[in-house]
């Protein structure tokens, strides 16, 4: 499709506003489109990473509490987010690809995930997608390559051709569009960027093409010339959390067009593990800066004093205040009727039950061992600490299944590039490290049951835990020894002594 820069600045408006600019479909109506979306989602992207970060709001303070002690408590804040996340998202760790009975398969895609550093990047991107609801896996184009060097391009051993380069993309940066009606087919994708310079660019990802767009005086320009798309799909591949359906009304013919007719298609579809612990945690922020103030104001004891003559200060006429209080100072008094006393301090006791039962409900609305958060566990059986840990167990496992899935899309388009027949292997999956909590005793015990059973001795390194790449170590080894015995014959069995037989003095020899 041949693109004609814009004479004039382009707006991000609807095509229904102007509908001779640019016809629905074209790039630079795509790029408009979906820039408008991506800006939408700003706001909210913005104060996720804040609450993230530990920057929380003081929702329910008053404006007379935020006037008074706003400064003194601007960095007072319990931040509960960050491990709530990472409790789930530090579980989720692929270890290896299982291509049916393809091990080379299961190999070359390892090896695409290596040489790709997505053992450090895919946690980044598991975590920015529970964050945000959704992160994105972008499996580079052959002009977007690495040069040539140390980190340098990298070759696949069966087709000899250039390994793709997938990287994480975060939802401030990349958005998806959806085709309407059908939520698993992507029509388009938008990454926009600031580079070091200032200048705004911004890549468009098409079925069939990929377009280079930056920001000019009069709006969007070409930067480089448009390369083609032989996936004949985009390229971009959602990472979802806790995916949803999202409702997409139709209007009726009696009713005027909406801003965006398909407007669902082209936010996300993940839900943010924040969405049922930002009040909670709101809540928390507030009783502990109550709690803050209380401890400045009323938690220590104030003295009082009665029966006492209070002198007059001359000079101001005004009573003047008889004692200094100081830990070095004791007050005394000479009068018959001074009698002296303190009041009882504000018991902080109150706010630290209510801050207790404010987590315990961040625990259970986010399915959050208890003890992770307030870490009241002693001599705790692994019974019972597998049943703590049984609603985070099936939070993670959700994750695996909405993850994996887009993870073996990306290694699938990755060998799609690379003109590989396991492009069309739907018999992919991720082989995932456990995530449950495991004792070794119960281990080894289930295993030696399932060897009982007649389990292969593969499978049962799998389910020990063990990646593919470690047992076929184990198999190599077990290679190695058994040729070891075949040359050097088995090894000589151990006799025991004949307790029959007399022992033998050793004879000198000399």
């Amino acid at each position: 499709m041949a693109l004609t820069p814009p004479n004039e600045a382009v707006e991000v408006s609807l095509v229904q506003e102007n509908p001779d600019k640019y016809p629905v479909g074209h790039p630079l109506w795509w790029v408009d489109h979906l820039e408008d979306e991506l800006n939408r989602r700003w706001r909210l992207v913005e104060l996720q990473e804040d609450y993230f970060a530990g920057r929380h709001k003081m929702t329910f303070a008053s404006s007379a509490f935020r006037e008074a002690f706003g400064q003194m408590l601007a960095a007072v804040s319990d931040n509960w987010i960050p491990l709530v996340i990472g409790a789930s998202t530090e579980r989720l760790k692929p270890q290896g690809f299982r291509f049916g009975k393809d091990a080379q398969g299961d190999d070359e895609a390892w090896r695409i995930w290596q040489e790709n550093q997505l053992d450090a990047d895919g946690s980044l991107a598991f975590t920015e997608a529970a964050k945000h609801g959704e992160s994105y896996l972008l499996v580079w184009p052959e002009g977007e390559m690495r040069p040539k060097g140390v980190f340098g391009r990298f070759f696949s051993k069966r087709s000899e051709t250039v390994v793709p380069r997938i990287t994480v993309e975060h939802p401030s940066q990349m958005i998806v569009a959806r085709a309407g009606g059908d939520r698993r087919r992507r029509t388009a994708a938008l990454k926009r960027w600031r580079e070091d310079t200032g200048e705004v660019c911004a890549t468009l990802y098409l079925p069939d093409e990929i377009h280079f767009f930056k920001k000019g005086e009069n709006g969007w320009v070409v930067r480089r010339p448009a390369g083609k798309n032989k996936l004949g799909v985009v390229p971009v591949v959602p990472l979802v959390n806790e995916p949803q359906m999202l409702p997409c009304r139709v209007p009726t013919a009696l009713e005027a067009l909406p801003h965006n007719v398909n407007q669902y298609a082209h936010v996300g579809l993940g839900r943010s593990d924040m969405v049922d612990i930002v009040s909670t945690v709101d809540q928390i922020n507030k009783l502990l800066a109550d709690m803050m103030v209380s401890s400045e104001v009323a938690a220590f004891k104030q003295r009082w004093a009665t029966g006492l003559e209070v002198p007059i200060d001359e000079e101001t006429n005004k009573p003047q205040e008889p004692f200094k209080a100081a830990v070095d100072r004791l007050w005394i008094g000479d009068g018959e009727n001074v009698r002296f006393g303190e009041f009882q301090a504000t018991d902080l006791s109150n706010y630290l039950g209510a801050i207790e039962q404010r987590i315990q409900s961040l625990a259970a609305r986010t399915r959050t061992p208890p003890h992770y958060l307030l870490g009241q566990i002693t001599n705790v059986s692994g019974d019972a600490l597998k049943a703590a840990e049984a609603g985070l167990a099936s939070k993670t496992s959700a994750k695996k299944i909405s993850f994996g899935e887009g993870i073996e899309e990306a290694i699938r388009l990755a060998f799609a590039w690379m003109n590989d027949d396991r492009a069309m292997d739907l018999s992919a999956e991720v082989d995932w490290a456990p995530s449950e909590a495991r004792s070794e005793a119960e281990l080894a015990d289930s295993l030696v049951k399932k060897s009982t059973f007649g389990v292969p001795k593969e499978q049962l390194w799998a389910d020990a835990g063990y990646s593919p790449q470690q047992i076929a170590r184990f198999k190599s080894m077990l290679v190695e020894e058994g040729l070891r015995t075949d040359v050097f014959g088995p090894p000589p069995a151990a006799t025991a002594p004949d307790v029959n037989q007399p022992d033998t003095p050793d004879v000198p020899t000399s």
